[in-house]
């Protein structure tokens, strides 16, 4: 329970971070619950570093 907790909160955080630089929130979720919140996050700063 507390590992699906866990990667519920940081694809939550991913969607979060993601709406705020102007990106969908929804979008950033879902492909964090699909795959791993980590391999999410790193897909997205390759994606959107400035």
């Amino acid at each position: 329970m507390p590992l699906i907790l866990l990667w519920v909160g940081l694809a939550l955080l991913l969607g979060c971070v993601a709406a705020g630089n102007g990106r969908s929130f929804w979008g950033w979720f879902m492909l964090g619950l699909i795959i791993d919140p980590i391999l999410a996050g790193l897909l997205y700063w390759l994606i959107c570093k400035d």
